[in-house]
């Protein structure tokens, strides 16, 4: 008890300290937000002003397209990479004998080495890709590229949890009769409620603030996401930075109604829980 008190103490102190750098940050984005342009020039650090909501109402229009394009995005990518990802992860999961799970290491290891390649050397691969198939300029190409940018990721998130899910609970199923199909939808789809959970989160998060292959293949003069909207806001020579807080404050908020709905699923997944 007596070292556990300092330790008590010292996380304490901890946390508050790492409140603390995350929440002033955010502080000063809301207070910039509230802002206008001349208070912001003058006095960006102040803390004395007359708070305004003329950002917020400037980017109304614009935000509201950008949100709703980025909302198409971020469920379709996360729709299709969830459903192509579990089947993937319980297959991988599944090893028949000592060669294939090497083979499946290898694979592993082969998509790891893979996912560590900048994301903007991807870009022209993709862009030939697309343009040959006809999608280049769509949403619809877009959202292929992002699937395949976040799939492989998805398949190792997934995999842990497949493979946690004793054996004994497919034998019993195949005893009493069950197909592959219903073993997959009654056994392994519920057991791996955390792992969907948390890479519907994970992946939400991603889509919605993915930025190189927006700026790429999305043309000129279509409606950005959010986070093509976010740099615009920039310019050569001036960025307007009440305006650019306001736009994070909007464009963060279906990110953290994400994350409170999901907060203990999300956590207790990553954590990789053990079976029920």
């Amino acid at each position: 008890m007596i070292t556990s008190r300092p330790l008590r103490a010292f996380f304490g102190v901890l946390k508050v300290v790492l409140i603390l750098a995350y929440l002033i940050p955010l502080g000063w984005i809301v207070l910039t937000s509230l802002k206008d342009q001349a208070a912001v020039l003058q006095d960006p650090n102040g803390l004395i002003f007359t708070p305004t909501l003329q950002a917020y109402t400037d980017l109304f229009q614009t935000s509201v397209g950008a949100i709703v394009t980025s909302l198409q995005i971020a469920v379709l990518v996360t729709a299709a990479v969830v459903l192509l990802a579990v089947p993937a992860a319980f297959a991988l999961a599944r090893r028949a004998n000592v060669w294939v799970a090497r083979v499946i290491a290898i694979g592993l290891a082969v998509l790891l080495v893979l996912q560590m390649i900048p994301q903007p050397m991807t870009v022209i691969p993709l862009y030939s890709v697309l343009a040959s198939w006809g999608l280049l300029g769509s949403l619809g190409g877009l959202i292929i590229a992002d699937i395949a940018l976040m799939l492989p990721f998805a398949i190792m998130i997934l995999r842990p949890f497949a493979m946690s899910i004793p054996r004994a609970l497919y034998e019993a199923a195949e005893i009493d009769g069950a197909t592959a199909w219903r073993s997959f939808r009654s056994i392994t789809v519920p057991m791996m409620g955390n792992g969907i959970f948390t890479l519907m989160s994970v992946v939400f998060i991603g889509a919605w603030g993915e930025f190189v292959y927006a700026i790429n293949f999305l043309p000129q003069g279509t409606v950005l996401p959010v986070s093509g909207l976010l740099a615009s806001q920039n310019t050569t020579y001036a960025a307007n930075w009440n305006n650019l807080m306001a736009l994070a404050v909007i464009t963060s908020l279906p990110l953290l109604v994400v994350f409170i709905v999901s907060q203990r699923r999300l956590i207790n997944g990553l954590s990789l829980g053990a079976v029920k």
